[in-house]
């Protein structure tokens, strides 16, 4: 049996990234690995499947190389809040 494909919430594009190791440095699930002070290489997504979408390493990109893609299912999320987070007791 074929393994799913682990879906990669983070592109990053190899013709703005300046390669400055800050989406390494700030990732809080630490998925981003960049060999520290080489200009070289790109920075590369070592965990994908363990992403929290929290969109840090976007936000402090200098160049805005970084574009975090969600899948369907989280954008087309018909569920309900209070089902799914449950509901608030007074």
């Amino acid at each position: 049996m074929a393994e799913a494909k682990v879906h990669n919430p983070i592109e990053i594009n190899p013709e703005t990234c300046v390669k400055c190791n800050l989406c390494d440095w700030i990732c809080p699930g630490d998925l981003i690995y960049k060999e520290e002070d080489n200009r070289e290489t790109l920075p590369e997504i070592v965990y994908p499947d363990e992403c929290w979408y929290c969109g840090l390493c976007q936000s402090i990109c200098p160049t805005n190389a970084i574009n975090i893609v969600f899948p369907g299912q989280m954008v087309h999320n018909q569920t309900n809040v209070v089902d799914l987070l449950g509901k608030v007791v007074e």
